[in-house]
Protein backbone atom coordinates (compact mmCIF):
# COMPACT_ATOMS: atom_id res chain seq x y z
CA UNK A 1 0.00 0.00 0.00
CA UNK A 2 1.22 3.55 -0.82
CA UNK A 3 2.23 5.39 1.45
CA UNK A 4 -0.10 8.42 0.79
CA UNK A 5 -3.52 6.46 1.87
CA UNK A 6 -2.29 6.00 5.48
CA UNK A 7 -4.40 9.87 5.87
CA UNK A 8 -7.44 9.05 4.34
CA UNK A 9 -7.22 5.95 6.54
CA UNK A 10 -6.79 8.16 9.75
CA UNK A 11 -9.81 10.39 8.28
CA UNK A 12 -11.97 7.45 8.11
CA UNK A 13 -11.24 6.32 11.74
CA UNK A 14 -11.46 9.47 13.30
CA UNK A 15 -14.68 9.95 11.46
CA UNK A 16 -16.11 6.55 12.97
CA UNK A 17 -14.89 7.06 16.19
CA UNK A 18 -16.42 10.73 15.36
CA UNK A 19 -19.90 9.27 14.77
CA UNK A 20 -19.59 6.92 17.34
CA UNK A 21 -19.36 9.29 20.27
CA UNK A 22 -20.54 12.26 19.76
CA UNK A 23 -25.20 12.97 18.87
CA UNK A 24 -25.26 14.24 15.28
CA UNK A 25 -27.22 17.22 16.66
CA UNK A 26 -24.14 18.26 18.56
CA UNK A 27 -21.85 17.38 15.64
CA UNK A 28 -23.72 19.93 13.73
CA UNK A 29 -23.46 22.36 16.14
CA UNK A 30 -20.10 21.83 17.10
CA UNK A 31 -18.75 21.84 13.38
CA UNK A 32 -18.11 25.33 12.53
CA UNK A 33 -15.61 25.43 15.54
CA UNK A 34 -14.36 22.13 13.85
CA UNK A 35 -13.75 23.75 10.94
CA UNK A 36 -11.98 27.52 11.89
CA UNK A 37 -10.13 25.87 14.65
CA UNK A 38 -8.80 22.58 13.16
CA UNK A 39 -9.13 22.65 9.35
CA UNK A 40 -8.53 26.58 8.47
CA UNK A 41 -5.76 26.43 11.07
CA UNK A 42 -4.41 23.36 9.89
CA UNK A 43 -4.45 24.57 5.88
CA UNK A 44 -2.37 27.95 7.57
CA UNK A 45 -0.29 26.28 9.75
CA UNK A 46 0.83 23.69 6.66
CA UNK A 47 1.16 26.94 4.35
CA UNK A 48 3.43 28.51 7.09
CA UNK A 49 5.47 25.27 7.39
CA UNK A 50 6.22 24.91 3.99
CA UNK A 51 7.13 28.53 3.22
CA UNK A 52 9.55 28.55 5.99
CA UNK A 53 10.74 25.02 5.12
CA UNK A 54 10.28 24.50 9.13
CA UNK A 55 7.71 21.31 8.02
CA UNK A 56 5.84 20.33 5.37
CA UNK A 57 3.96 16.98 3.86
CA UNK A 58 6.09 14.60 1.65
CA UNK A 59 4.15 11.50 0.22
CA UNK A 60 0.41 12.76 -0.13
CA UNK A 61 0.27 11.21 -3.78
CA UNK A 62 -3.10 13.18 -5.12
CA UNK A 63 -4.22 14.02 -2.56
CA UNK A 64 -2.40 17.35 -2.31
CA UNK A 65 -1.87 20.97 -3.82
CA UNK A 66 1.19 23.16 -3.70
CA UNK A 67 2.80 21.75 -0.33
CA UNK A 68 -0.91 21.35 1.86
CA UNK A 69 -2.25 17.96 2.12
CA UNK A 70 -6.05 17.88 1.81
CA UNK A 71 -6.74 15.17 4.47
CA UNK A 72 -5.20 16.60 7.32
CA UNK A 73 -7.50 19.38 7.57
CA UNK A 74 -10.62 17.12 7.39
CA UNK A 75 -9.35 15.16 10.22
CA UNK A 76 -8.11 17.86 12.43
CA UNK A 77 -12.07 19.48 11.66
CA UNK A 78 -13.17 16.06 12.78
CA UNK A 79 -10.45 15.85 16.08
CA UNK A 80 -11.50 19.10 16.88
CA UNK A 81 -15.03 18.65 16.89
CA UNK A 82 -14.38 15.28 19.46
CA UNK A 83 -12.34 17.98 21.24
CA UNK A 84 -14.39 20.34 21.98
CA UNK A 85 -17.65 18.04 22.53
CA UNK A 86 -15.38 16.51 25.21
CA UNK A 87 -13.83 19.15 26.42
CA UNK A 88 -14.68 20.18 30.45
CA UNK A 89 -16.51 23.50 31.23
CA UNK A 90 -14.76 23.39 34.91
CA UNK A 91 -12.01 25.54 35.24
CA UNK A 92 -8.86 23.40 36.21
CA UNK A 93 -9.93 20.27 34.10
CA UNK A 94 -10.29 22.13 30.64
CA UNK A 95 -6.79 23.28 31.25
CA UNK A 96 -5.28 19.65 32.11
CA UNK A 97 -7.65 18.40 28.96
CA UNK A 98 -5.74 20.98 26.40
CA UNK A 99 -2.42 19.77 27.79
CA UNK A 100 -3.37 16.49 26.80
CA UNK A 101 -4.46 16.80 23.71
CA UNK A 102 -1.02 18.87 23.22
CA UNK A 103 0.99 16.12 24.67
CA UNK A 104 -0.86 13.46 22.16
CA UNK A 105 -0.74 15.64 19.29
CA UNK A 106 2.90 16.20 19.66
CA UNK A 107 3.51 12.17 19.49
CA UNK A 108 1.16 12.01 16.67
CA UNK A 109 3.55 14.30 15.05
CA UNK A 110 6.29 11.82 15.58
CA UNK A 111 4.60 9.41 14.13
CA UNK A 112 3.97 11.11 11.27
CA UNK A 113 7.64 11.78 10.46
CA UNK A 114 8.36 7.61 11.23
CA UNK A 115 5.98 6.55 8.91
CA UNK A 116 7.54 9.28 6.02
CA UNK A 117 4.50 11.35 5.52
CA UNK A 118 5.60 14.67 7.17
CA UNK A 119 9.12 15.99 7.43
CA UNK A 120 10.45 18.89 10.13
CA UNK A 121 13.49 20.38 11.31
CA UNK A 122 12.12 19.60 14.94
CA UNK A 123 11.15 16.23 16.81
CA UNK A 124 9.86 18.09 19.85
CA UNK A 125 10.62 21.40 20.51
CA UNK A 126 9.09 22.88 17.26
CA UNK A 127 5.38 20.62 17.61
CA UNK A 128 5.08 21.35 20.97
CA UNK A 129 5.41 25.33 20.82
CA UNK A 130 2.95 25.50 17.72
CA UNK A 131 0.49 22.60 19.04
CA UNK A 132 0.35 25.04 22.90
CA UNK A 133 0.10 27.97 20.80
CA UNK A 134 -2.68 25.77 18.80
CA UNK A 135 -4.65 24.30 21.31
CA UNK A 136 -4.59 27.92 23.23
CA UNK A 137 -5.76 30.00 20.12
CA UNK A 138 -8.68 26.80 19.71
CA UNK A 139 -9.60 26.98 22.79
CA UNK A 140 -9.56 30.26 23.71
CA UNK A 141 -11.85 30.85 20.64
CA UNK A 142 -14.22 28.15 20.93
CA UNK A 143 -15.18 29.73 24.30
CA UNK A 144 -15.38 32.88 23.42
CA UNK A 145 -16.85 32.67 19.84
CA UNK A 146 -19.73 30.03 21.93
CA UNK A 147 -19.98 32.87 24.51
CA UNK A 148 -21.05 34.78 21.73
CA UNK A 149 -23.83 32.58 19.69
CA UNK A 150 -25.50 31.66 22.83
CA UNK A 151 -25.24 35.40 23.63
CA UNK A 152 -27.27 35.99 20.53
CA UNK A 153 -29.59 33.25 21.07
CA UNK A 154 -30.69 34.46 24.18
CA UNK A 155 -30.99 38.08 22.91
CA UNK A 156 -33.48 36.56 20.03
CA UNK A 157 -35.51 34.50 22.05
CA UNK A 158 -36.11 37.69 25.10
CA UNK A 159 -36.99 39.92 22.43
CA UNK A 160 -39.38 38.01 20.56
CA UNK A 161 -41.18 36.94 23.75
CA UNK A 162 -41.10 40.25 24.68
CA UNK A 163 -42.68 41.57 21.46
CA UNK A 164 -45.07 38.95 21.64
CA UNK A 165 -45.59 40.30 25.84
CA UNK A 166 -46.32 43.69 24.37
CA UNK A 167 -48.75 42.53 21.57
CA UNK A 168 -50.75 40.71 23.55
CA UNK A 169 -50.97 43.63 26.16
CA UNK A 170 -51.95 45.68 23.39
CA UNK A 171 -54.39 43.66 22.54
CA UNK A 172 -56.43 43.18 25.69
CA UNK A 173 -56.43 46.92 26.13
CA UNK A 174 -58.00 47.63 23.10
CA UNK A 175 -61.13 45.42 24.38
Amino acid sequence: MPDYFIYPIFTVIFAIILMANVPRQEIQRLSIYGIIFGGIIDVLVHSFGYVTGLFSWINYGPFGFIGVHLFPSLSWSIFFILYFYFLPKQKPLNYIFAVVGIFFSALYHTMLLDLGILKSVSRFILPLLGFSAWFSIATWGFYKLNSFIERRKTRRVVSIKLKRYVQKSRNTTKE
